[in-house]
């Protein structure tokens, strides 16, 4: 069997995805497209990224439609649970890990649309804003906030997750408790139901990851691209630096390769011991620059740190295209480090076994 038969053949490990959620008949005839995208394109702008394109191609192999209308018309059509499962198990995935913060279906509603174990990820911030709703103290919510995130990780939940990188950016300050009381002070008194004051965040990420390591679990960081909230200069991974070096025992995962950044990533994951490089969202979404984004990674980043994830959201067909681009590309790029000398292909197998399952099931002790 040669190596790109052997990837084709590993059971997945993903490491980071969102649960499917159903849409209406009208939303998928109308804004399918815009699953495809992170942006907040037009319709007329979503339907021609290459992303969208692979979709459609993948419709066509489901339905065989004339036209991109009859197609979507279709696809509107499915029953979502079975069409799920047959999509995902298609995908030969194993485990799943989930985002509970996005979008409404919960990780255990998640289980009825994939045979795939699920494994949940606690988002922090939505956590952090129902505690402000619940309680007036500072202290109350610092209690609360700890019991939420112990809860969890006595239940299934096998990690945490940050999207600090959308509300304030990743140059992570490191306020003090006082600080930190007098601002929660000012957002209770202007409570809007959304947190994005920087110093409240900040301090909550740090009490995060502190638990997190307490607990022997890694902590998911957004980083690089995303929706139109997440500011090009706030996302760059190098901003976490200094927070890393604070949190010497606490297992980060920087989300998405940071595209654009993804070399500054491969730098970060490379400089701390305790930092890890994640594929998702990147691939598929770069499509014919997916070998890119695995070269960069591999050139500095130990092949034990970089992992496979979907970040599929909402869609099922997003599970496939992530799975197809990444095996594709991995065995592209690990085909020609084989060619040109750098690894025997032995190598290269368990170098593709690690980044799509093993190193993962190590990391989150699975």
């Amino acid at each position: 069997m040669d190596l790109r038969e052997q990837i084709e053949g590993i059971a997945l490990v993903d490491n980071h995805a969102h649960p499917v959620e159903p849409l209406s008949a009208e939303t998928v005839r109308e804004s399918f497209a815009g699953y495809f995208t992170e942006g907040d394109l037009s319709p007329r702008h979503a339907r021609q990224t290459l992303n969208y394109r692979a979709a459609l191609d993948l419709l066509d192999e489901r339905f065989e439609g004339k036209t991109e209308d009859e197609l979507l018309s279709r696809r509107a059509a499915v029953d979502l649970e079975s069409y799920s499962r047959d999509l995902i198990d298609g995908t030969n995935t194993e485990k799943i890990l989930v985002d509970d913060g996005f979008p409404d279906t919960s990780p255990d509603d998640f289980r009825t649309y994939t045979t795939a174990a699920v494994h949940p990820l606690l988002r922090i911030e939505p956590v952090l804003e129902e505690l402000l709703d619940r309680h007036d103290s500072f202290a109350g919510v610092e209690r609360a906030f700890e019991d939420a995130i112990d809860d969890a990780l006595a239940d299934d939940y096998v990690g945490l997750k940050t999207i600090v990188a959308y509300r304030s950016g990743l140059a992570v300050g490191n306020p003090d408790r006082s600080e930190a009381s007098t601002a929660f002070s000012a957002v209770k008194n202007g409570w809007s139901g959304r947190i994005s004051d920087p110093t409240v965040l900040d301090y909550f990420v740090h009490r995060a990851s502190a638990l997190a390591a307490e607990r022997a679990v890694p902590i998911q960081f957004h980083t690089g691209f995303g929706d139109s909230d997440a500011h090009p200069r706030r996302v760059d991974p190098t901003h976490l630096s200094d927070f890393i070096v604070q949190h010497p025992s606490t297992k980060v995962v920087l989300l998405h390769a940071g595209y654009p950044y993804v070399r500054e990533s491969g730098y970060v994951a490379s400089t701390f011991d305790n930092v890890y490089l994640d594929l998702s969202l990147a691939i598929p979404f770069v499509q014919h620059g997916c070998e890119r984004v695995i070269e960069s990674a591999f050139e500095l980043v130990p092949t034990t740190k970089v992992l496979y994830g979907s970040d599929a959201c909402s869609v099922p067909e997003r599970y496939v295209l992530a799975e197809r681009r990444t095996r594709d590309a991995l065995a592209t790029v690990l085909e020609n480090l084989v060619a040109d000398g750098f690894v025997n292909e032995a190598y290269a197998a368990t170098v593709a076994r690690n980044v799509l399952r093993g190193n993962a099931e190590r990391l989150y002790d699975l």
